[in-house]
């Protein structure tokens, strides 16, 4: 869109892409700073039949998870770093009152474990270790936040330091779903 627009690219706009039980999804040029509830029913026509809004990651894979009861802090640089979250990407996943952070955080840091370049100890051995401990039916939760801190503070780029995101989220966030995480093979990723 930006090669189509040129110089006539609209100030104050941003590219935003949201996914999930919406419809359509897809990129959609909106202004800096909406919310998710915008994004979700101005123009992606809302969530589809039969799905609630439950969660968001509002910056990708490494911005965190959010509660849709947070759905109303605008989508921008310095409004969601005081949630443990950030803009990253702007693409927005929408989970549904089908999905679960739990499941989510471990299909996420799956992905950062196989991303991971390997050169660093904290990012290669936190991103394995980090995953193990959460596919597990109860979290160890001082191990995940000791772990979380180590990666945060010693690896070298920002796939390591951001990998631990989606859990910490969990963890602050989404507490009733620690009660009774779900043990189910598709969680497992």
């Amino acid at each position: 869109m930006v090669c189509v627009a040129g110089p006539a690219w609209p100030q104050g706009a941003a590219l935003v892409l949201g996914v999930g039980p919406c419809a359509p999804a897809g990129v959609h040029l909106a202004p800096a700073g909406i919310t998710v509830r915008e994004l979700i029913d101005e123009y992606c026509g809302g969530m589809l039949d039969g799905h609630t809004f439950y969660a968001y990651l509002p910056g990708g894979a490494s911005g965190g998870i959010l509660p849709a009861s947070m759905g109303n802090i605008p989508l921008d640089f310095d409004t969601l770093q005081p949630h443990g979250c950030f803009i990253g990407s702007a693409a927005v996943v929408v989970l549904s009152d089908h999905d679960s952070a739990v499941a989510a955080a471990r299909n996420l840091m799956h992905f950062f474990r196989h991303e991971s370049c390997g050169q660093c100890t904290p990012c290669r051995v936190g991103t394995a270790k980090a995953l193990d401990l959460i596919r597990r039916p109860q979290w160890d939760l001082p191990a995940l936040e000791d772990l979380s801190a180590v990666m945060r503070d010693a690896s070298i780029c920002g796939l390591g330091q951001a990998a631990p995101n989606p859990i910490d989220c969990v963890i602050r966030y989404f507490p009733h779903e620690l009660q009774a995480v779900p043990n189910r093979p598709e969680a497992q990723a």
